[in-house]
């Protein structure tokens, strides 16, 4: 919606919507978010493209603030990351670039350029936790937590910078999504190699190496962190370029 915005506005045009996403290390956790970050944006603005780059670190302010500006230079228009330093949004924040941050509101030091971030809510999984112990249950190592759980919540929109009627886009979606409407890795909605593909083998029971050993794809879409909690959609999809040899 953000970059429909700016389209119409004729702050660059359509062929040129490109993101750009600062990742931290190239695991299966850093692939699923850009890819669903991607393939969120695709389905309302369709000629979108999305650059990732990795800083093989977990955190190093100076690093994603360098990834983020190589991908502004590189003439990304809106910001994502994988990465947990203020370095991506301030540096989103000097060159005006609209920036989606990552497990916390950044609108204090970014005000005109922050729009929402993604943010775990840990109370549910503390919750089944002292639930555990109190009944004698075992506590499971896979619980996943979800939208319907209360464990992925949004920050607070900021309005300044977001798109009209954002708010209420993301309240339909969320519902979408927690009905089983929506899936974000529907298999339609993206190819690899130009080819949609029906069948996937993830390494879930994950051994030294990495054999696949799990079929993901259900029912029409890539069912992600269903086998176990920690992620594993390893799928480079087109419409995605990777700037860094690591990945």
């Amino acid at each position: 919606m953000k970059l429909n915005e700016m389209i119409e506005a004729g702050q660059f045009t359509a062929e040129e919507a490109k993101m750009g996403y600062v990742g931290a290390f190239t695991y299966a956790e850093v692939v699923s978010g850009y890819t669903s970050c991607y393939l969120g944006a695709q389905s309302g603005c369709h000629p979108v493209t999305l650059a990732a780059t990795s800083t093989a670190t977990s955190y190093d302010e100076t690093a994603e603030k360098e990834g983020a500006n190589k991908l502004i230079a590189g003439g990304a228009k809106l910001i994502s990351q994988h990465a947990d330093s203020m370095g991506a949004p301030t540096a989103c924040e000097t060159a005006g670039v609209p920036n989606v941050s990552y497990n916390g509101s950044t609108v204090a030091a970014c005000p005109n350029t922050f729009i929402v971030s993604s943010r775990i809510n840990w109370a549910p999984y503390y919750e089944y936790v002292v639930n555990c112990v109190r009944s004698g249950e075992a506590i499971a190592a896979d619980w996943t937590g979800t939208i319907a759980t209360g464990s992925v919540v949004l920050t607070d929109i900021n309005e300044q910078a977001a798109a009209a009627g954002t708010a209420d886009k993301v309240a339909e979606v969320k519902a979408d999504i927690e009905s089983g409407k929506l899936h974000v890795f529907d298999v339609s909605t993206f190819t690899v190699g130009g080819k949609n593909i029906d069948s996937y083998m993830a390494d879930v029971d994950t051994d030294p190496a990495y054999t696949p050993d799990t079929e993901v794809v259900e029912n029409g879409f890539f069912n992600e962190s269903a086998k176990r909690s920690a992620p594993y959609f390893d799928l480079q999809i087109d419409g995605i370029t990777l700037l860094d040899t690591a990945f």
